[in-house]
Formats: C-alpha cells, structure tokens, sequence
C-alpha cells in the first residue's frame, strides 16, 4: 500500500527520513514529527478525533512556535485580571484556520479542569479564558493549547493592530486584482455585444468568450475566496450565511457561462467578477469606515506606550511594559508618558494629566505622588516605582472597558438578529422560487437565471447586521475620546431613555476634600478628638476622611492606617485597647448605644466620635459645591430630566448643597441601601433613573439604577461597578454623555429603518426582473455602506 504524502495532523509534506509511524484502531497513521504526533495523541485522548473529519483548511502546516511556549508563569499571572471571583487571561492564538479550530481549542480548554469558561473569537483569534488559579495555571493554559499545534502568546494591542493592516492589505490586493480584470473583461463584454448586434464571426466569438472566461477565472476564484470559503463552512456548519448568498450568486453566473461556452451560447462571465469586485469595494470602505470608527479608542491605547525604561542598578534596560512587575523601577524623560501607574521616587516634576482628568494646566507632582499611566511628564527626567502592572494600570481598565464596550449588545438589536438568522433560507427559497416562475413564464432559461442571480445578490442581511454594531462602535470611540465610557450598546441605549437623574452628595456634587470648620470636643480636649477621628479615619480614601486626616497633619497628628472596618453610609469603626472607636453619622452613634448631646443643627456635615461607647465630641464639615453643578443641573432639566439628591447626611446639609445647585428634591440621612430602595421604588413606578456617585459608597445604588454612574479619575470600584464612567473629574461630561446615546438611538433606528426598507424594495425589484446582477451588487454594496456612513456621522458629535 502506498504511503501518504502528508502528516495525518498538519497536513505537510512528509521529507525523506523523517516520517513517523504509528498504528491506531488498526489504521496506520503518518506524522512528519514528533510535535504533530503529540497532537494528535492530545486530539485523539480528549476524545476530540472527530476534528480531523470537520476541519477544512486552506493551508497545511502549524504556525512558528506551535508545541511550545516561551512564557512563563510569572509574566503570564502579572497578564491575568480578577472577574467574579475567578482569574482571566486574553491571548491571541496563531494557526486558526476554520471553524473547526475554533470548536477543538474551546472544547479542549472546556474540558480543562479548573477553566470554567473559554471563548476564541475567529475573525480577530482573540480568546478569553477564565480559571481557577488554584486548580490551572496560565502556563499550563498556553501549553494546552501549544500542544495542539496552536501558537498562544499573550494579547497586546501591536498584535492586533499587525493583524489588522494585514486584512487590510490582503482585502486591498484583492480588490486592486478584481477591479483591473474587470476592467479588461468588460473590454470584451463590450465587443462581444457589440458583434451580437453587428454580427461576428462564430471563431472570433468563441475566442472573445474564453478570454473572457479566462479574465474571469482569477476574480471568482483569488479575489472572491473569501466569499467561496466562507460560504462552505456555513453549509458545513448548518449555519446559512451572507457569503453563502454571494457564492450562489457568483458561481451560478459562472459556471452558467462555462457551459454556454462549451455549448455556444451567450456567456455572463462579466456578472460574476463584477458582483465580485463591487461586493469588495463595500468591504474595503466598510474596513476603513470601522478603522476611523475606532479612532477614539485607538488614541486612548496608544498613550500608555508599548516600552519602558528599567532601572538596574545604574544602567537602564528597554523592555516592554508589559513585563514590568510591581515595584521595579523605571525613568520617564521629559516628554514621555508613564507607562504604568507608578510613585515618584525623585525629586518633583510637572505632568499633563489632561487626558485623565480634563485639566489642561500642568500638575506639580512630589516625591511620594502616584501618576496615573498616560500622563506626559513634561519638566525632568524622574524615576518612579510601579504600583500597578501594565495590564492594571488605569489606562489598560479604561481601554479594556472601551472594548468591551463593543461586544455587548443593545436590546434594540434583538430584532435585527432574528430576522438575520432566517434570512439567507427565506431569500434562497425566493431566488429559486424567481427562477422557476420565470422559466414558466419565459420557456428560456437565460433571463430566469438572471434573475434568480440579482435575488441572490442584492438581498443584504450586511445592512441589518450592521445597523447596530456599528453605531455603537462609534459613539463608543468618540465618547472613549471624550472621556466618556459606556459599558455596551445595553448602556447605551438605557442611557438614551433615562427619565431621572439621582445624585449623591459628597465627592458628587461637592469639589475636593471636605474641610474641618470647627471641632466641638465633649469631656477631651481638641487635640485628643482630632486624634481620635484621625486614628478612626486613617486609612479610609473616603472624602471626609481625607479632610479629617488633612486637618490633623496641619495640627502635626500623624496617624496610621491599624484595620478600620468602613460601615457603608454610617462611618467606620476600629477596635483599640481602650475599646471600640467610633468616627460617623449620628445613625451609627444609635446603632451601637452612644448617647449624644442635643446639638445645634448646622448645614456642615458632623462626625461624631466615641471611645468605648463614650461620646468623645463632633467635628464640623464644610465642602462646597462644584462650580459646575448648577449649570449642569440646569441643562439636565432643559433636557426633560427629573434631578434629585440622595445622600447619608443630615437634612440641612442635604438642603444646603441642594439649594445651591439647583435640585429641588432632596432624601436625607440615607443608608446605601435605603438609596438602592428609592431607586427601586422609582422605577417600579415606571422611571428610568440614573445613579450618579463615587463608586465608593454607592455600590448599591450604582448596581440598582437603570444607569449606574461614576465620576473621578478611576477609582477601581467606580469601573467595576458602574455601567457608566466619566474619566474626568468634573460634571460637565454628564449631560453629552447622555446626548450622545440618545443620538446614537436615533442613528440606530435609522439604520434598521433603511436597512429593512432596502431589502423591502430590492427584493421585489429583483424577482421581477426589473434590476440586473451588476446593478443589485451595486445597491447591495451601498446599502452597507450608507449604514456605515451614517453611523459615522456621529464622529462629528460636539456635545451639544
């Protein structure tokens, strides 16, 4: 029996001495090394052998690096993310070739123990898994999948951003090809006509025909290979597809025209490369429309830069950012930005923080300071400690948001997706159904094939699937370049129909740290309160906490953060030698026994501290308004929304801040449960409410609210809880926060409108024969297109 040629895994030719042989349930099976075999064996053991029989690949081989992975555990950890308990690591796997691949590599990662989910996205390779560090580590992940003759290497914007000038350029060639063989098979499109009216003799014709069969050729088949490949893995799959629609199309023309050629009679070579060629030129303006769609997002990940400067000893080593660690240190030179979030170790320096915070004046950072990654350092060289790794960094969770963003869809997409998924069978049926009422009608089969060909190619489930997807990749590019992020096209289309906007008070609708106006000590002196409150506090990032701290270091009370226990809406509590400390609301005083004086009522926030069930004294809090505020307030309710304050402080501080923003309705003395509860009432009630808060205090708010929302410059619970992100510390993004997702609804309805009327028009035109295969490619090329280009349309958004 002869031997075969190729590996029985990868597909390669077999060279001369090096093939391996094994026997297998009686079939002898050949590999072309020791790699292949123990994949196959990995395939084979999982109980996944059947991939041999779906897999359909192009092209033989494994990618460089397959078998093995160069990363090791450490590096790989520093990549991973907490989510939900769980670990999860993004990679990008090179050597996907078909569906096939996809379903082996998930399957087997499935199976894995300790992974409890693991998705691979097969247009960009990327994949997201998630495990149970305790069970699997991310080396044994990337080696699971090296086993398979796959080459995982970690997710980096470089990659893809390589990976995306490739489709570029390989559409680009495509379309160049196509559009220049059109162009000479329409030369003999043109003779051909012209001599079926003047007469040609049947030689020249015949020869006419087969050049332009032989022109055709290469467009069907090199330029169209997208579409042809793509429409086999839909039949392969079951899952019926817009490339199945284009290949019936492309190939009945062609392969019609092949045998009127055999047989003499009028060829249609020119239909298929044209639909060809326009189909590809919707795809290439559609590319670069989703390439300039990206711009925001693309100039947020290109300010954390790629390569940093690591300091050993006295030398300063390049490597990439993502190999930095915790605590290593690295210089940034004028006129580089941070590439992490580190502390300044040197003398001060100046940074422009602008796209952190919207402040466009230079900020004075000192010895001590952490700078946020992306910030310009722009007066002296300085070194710096990393705190967070790259992957942490604030700038990564921003982006990584931003992306996201992308992936979750809106619920007015529901509607689209179900009538794409049945569309390609109910517009085959159509096609044929055109194609046999017209050869009853006709008793010729030219003008029915034809037509059945413009049904197949005008009909564009594109427009429908693009409708939403694409309006929601921009407005989350331009609000991502605003410092505005959605959490998804859900967010998106919640925020456009908010009715209530609910704002709580410190840290909100109030500027920087509160200051202590007065303190009012009980039986202790005022030094001995202070301290007290400033032991009680140390430790909290709490906006009071930090005033009370400030005041303390101006009266040289240094204090240490010793294990407070933060009682959400109430105050914090610390257990001491002398007996429990307490540092809060009047509230937290009743909880826990402490009798209070009768005090006079102030419009400053008073925190009351005790000692063993003592009251020790109040101290005083003044904080002022945002300047913003009242103009911001005012526009909301130009804008038709309700404003209401929700806040733990008592009520005349609550009616003070109020008043001078403008609010008229105000709840005071609110525990974060009692404000996640008026939001519920509110919205069984029938109002859509936003919650606008610290992403501190207000977690349950936040998690109740139709819209969560988040102000300050990344606070880690303000991005992990919140569906809506200002990144710049001010209010004045909020209300073209809320205008751009009300105008990206209105894009998307506009979309599915036309999209919907297209195919309620152009089907009908091309059953009835009244829009030839050229013309349909055509409209079914621009009605994508228009799609795209209105959703673009909201790149020239203002804010206004």
């Amino acid at each position: 029996m002869d031997r075969p040629a190729t590996c029985s895994h990868c597909n390669l030719p077999i060279g001369d001495g090096e093939r391996i042989v094994e026997r297998v349930d009686g079939r002898e099976l050949h590999f072309c090394c020791q790699g292949c075999r123990g994949a196959h064996a990995v395939i084979r053991g999982a109980g996944l052998a059947a991939f041999y029989d779906k897999r359909r690949w192009d092209e033989p081989g494994t990618p460089d690096g397959a078998f093995s992975t160069a990363y090791s555990d450490e590096y790989l950890d520093s990549l991973t993310r907490e989510r939900d308990g769980e670990r999860e690591i993004t990679l990008l796997v090179s050597g996907i070739r078909c569906a096939a691949c996809i379903w082996l590599i998930e399957t087997l990662l499935a199976r894995t123990p300790g992974i409890s989910s693991a998705t691979i996205n097969y247009s960009t390779h990327r994949g997201q898994v998630r495990f149970d560090p305790d069970l699997v580590t991310p080396g044994q992940i990337f080696a699971a999948i090296a086993t398979l003759g796959y080459a995982p290497r970690p997710y980096s914007e470089n990659a893809v951003r390589a990976m995306q000038e490739q489709e570029w350029k390989a559409l680009l060639i495509r379309f160049v090809t196509a559009a220049f063989l059109s162009l000479q098979l329409m030369g003999y499109s043109i003779a051909l006509y012209g001599g079926y009216f003047r007469g040609m003799d049947p030689a020249t014709r015949q020869v006419m025909q087969g050049f332009a069969g032989l022109v055709a050729t290469p467009v069907v088949f090199f330029s169209g290979a997208p579409f042809l490949r793509g429409a086999w893995r839909s039949v392969r799959n079951l899952a019926p597809n817009m490339d199945l629609l284009i290949a019936l199309g492309v190939l009945t023309a062609y392969l019609y025209s092949l045998g009127a050629l055999v047989a003499g009679g009028e060829v249609y070579f020119e239909t298929s490369a044209m639909v060809i060629t326009l189909i590809l030129l919707g795809r290439l303006l559609e590319n670069g429309a989703r390439r300039r769609a990206m711009a925001g997002i693309d100039s947020l990940l290109r300010l954390a830069p790629d390569t940093a400067r690591l300091v050993r000893g006295d030398e300063q080593v390049p490597v990439e950012s993502s190999a930095l660690r915790r605590d290593d240190v690295i210089q940034v030179r004028p006129g580089e930005r941070f590439p992490v979030d580190a502390l300044l170790l040197d003398h001060g320096t100046e940074v422009d923080e602008s796209v952190l915070t919207g402040e466009s004046a230079p900020v004075r950072k000192n010895r001590g300071d952490t700078v946020l990654s992306g910030a310009l350092n722009i007066a002296t060289a300085v070194r710096a400690r990393v705190v967070r790794p790259a992957t942490r960094s604030f700038m990564a969770r921003i982006a990584r948001m931003a992306q996201e963003a992308q992936n979750r869809k809106a619920p007015v997409q529901g509607l689209a997706d179900r009538v794409a998924s049945l569309f390609v069978p109910v517009v085959i049926l159509i096609a044929a159904g055109t194609g046999i009422y017209w050869f009853s009608v006709l008793h010729e089969p030219v003008r029915p094939l034809l037509h059945a060909v413009s049904v197949l190619v005008v009909a564009c489930p594109c427009a429908l699937g693009l409708a939403t997807p694409t309006a929601i990749l921009v407005a989350t590019g331009v609000g991502a370049g605003r410092g505005i992020l959605f959490r998804g096209g859900d967010t998106l289309e919640a925020t456009a129909r908010l009715t209530v906007a609910a704002f709580d008070k410190t840290g909100t609708l109030t500027v920087g740290d509160p200051q202590v106006v007065r303190i009012v000590p009980f039986q202790v002196s005022t030094r001995r309160l202070l301290a007290l409150a400033a032991k009680a506090e140390a430790g909290s990032s709490h906006p009071i906490a930090r005033g009370i701290l400030a005041r303390a270091r101006q009266e040289g009370i240094r204090c240490r953060a010793d294990g407070s226990t933060y009682i959400p809406g109430r105050g914090v509590r610390l257990e001491t030698d002398g007996g429990p400390l307490l540092a809060g609301s009047r509230e937290l005083m009743t909880m826990h026994r402490v009798r209070l004086p009768q005090n006079e009522k102030t419009r400053f926030t008073e925190v009351y501290v005790a000692l063993a069930g003592t009251y020790m004294g109040c101290l005083l809090l003044d904080t002022r308004p945002r300047p913003e505020a009242p103009a911001v307030i005012q526009r909301l309710d130009r804008m038709g929304l309700r404003t209401l304050l929700l806040t733990g402080d008592h009520a005349r501080a609550a009616a003070g801040i109020a008043q001078e923003t403008g609010i008229l309705e105000y709840a005071a003395d609110m525990a974060p449960e009692d404000k996640a509860a008026r939001i519920r009432t509110m919205q069984e009630e029938g109002e859509r409410v936003l919650m606008v808060g610290d992403g501190v205090n207000d977690a349950p708010a936040l998690s109740e609210a139709a819209v969560g929302c988040a102000m300050g410059s990344g606070t880690d619970m303000a991005l992990a809880t919140s569906d809506l992100v200002l990144v710049h510390d001010h209010m004045e993004q909020l209300p073209p926060a809320l205008l751009l997702a009300r105008r990206t609804l209105r894009i998307i309805r506009l979309n599915l409108f036309w999209a919907f009327t297209y195919n309620l028009v152009a089907l009908p035109l091309a059953a009835s024969g009244r829009l030839a295969p050229v013309w349909a490619a055509t409209a079914m090329a621009a009605s994508s297109v228009l799609v795209v280009a209105n959703s673009l349309r909201l790149r020239r958004f203002k804010g206004d």
